[in-house]
């Protein structure tokens, strides 16, 4: 399979996506930056004609984009002109190339406002409508409204909505993979796994880390998350105090990934264990 791949080179989760995708397949990559999978350097608010990058691919997998940091140093509407403008041109171009499936990196922060309750933790699955919060929420959602009006039974659009899978503090980053992170492993063998899904229509997928929590447990995360955490996590829970690690007095959101795992076999596999016996936890203890 041929995959024309935007942000090939992206330092968080970009390049890892890319990297496993060319294990099974031709990968064609573009960023600002080079990189092991990136055939052409180039800015994509800059390429006019997709023609010529999209001869002879199968599928797009689209991580080009502004993020949240992003906000601090770029205006609104270069959040439009790359986020969503540049989304709806390759959407086009590709459809009009004979590119059968189109996938498109999105982000559970697309929930936004959504998950801001006093009461209890957010249950997340795909049916909480998002209510965005910020710049980056918003064009993401657009962008994936383009890829929603773009079905069509030749042309399969996805979007993977990922959650965190950026290095943290290890006591934030391990606990996180029960809720609210994941590893980049992770996040691409959803993007292998939706190369191939069958679909009838547009569909979004949350992809996170395994969550051992019940819908049950939203009102006690809320209140008294380390309760919760050593009867559903006690290994985890003894691990953090042998190393003397303070547990989440709160747990305010939960992500679902049950859509994923019926839809597309989606089983990550890269937990808190993962974060714990990575070479930086063991370089430091």
């Amino acid at each position: 399979m041929k995959i024309l791949f935007t942000g090939s080179s992206g330092p968080k989760v970009g390049a890892t996506v890319a990297a496993v995708l060319s294990k099974q397949n031709e990968v064609y990559g573009i960023d600002l930056m080079a990189g092991p999978t990136t055939s052409s350097m180039a800015d994509i608010t800059q390429i006019k004609n997709w023609e010529p990058y999209l001869l002879g691919i199968d599928v797009v997998v689209h991580f080009a984009a502004l993020h949240a940091p992003h906000r601090a140093t770029h205006s609104r509407a270069d959040f439009y002109r790359t986020n969503v403008d540049c989304t709806a041109a390759l959407i086009d171009a590709a459809k009009h190339s004979g590119v059968k499936r189109f996938l498109m990196a999105s982000s559970t922060s697309v929930y936004g406002r959504a998950m801001r309750s006093h009461e209890r933790a957010v249950w997340v699955t795909e049916s909480l409508t998002p209510v965005a919060e910020d710049i980056y929420d918003e064009t993401k959602l657009a962008g994936e409204a383009l890829c929603r009006e773009a079905f069509a039974d030749d042309f399969a659009t996805i979007a993977l909505r990922f959650s965190r899978s950026f290095p943290e503090p290890l006591p934030d980053m391990a606990v996180y993979r029960l809720y609210r992170g994941v590893d980049a492993r992770d996040v691409a063998n959803a993007f292998s796994l939706a190369l191939k899904v069958s679909l009838n229509h547009f569909e979004v997928f949350n992809i996170s880390g395994k969550t051992p929590f019940l819908q049950s447990d939203c009102d006690q995360l809320m209140r008294d998350a380390p309760t919760v955490l050593r009867q559903r996590s006690p290994d985890l829970a003894q691990a953090y105090e042998r190393l003397g690690w303070l547990l989440p007095c709160s747990i305010d959101r939960v992500y679902v990934t049950e859509k994923a795992q019926l839809k597309l076999g989606y089983q990550p596999e890269f937990g808190w264990h993962h974060v714990l016996s990575s070479a930086d936890f063991l370089s430091s203890h």
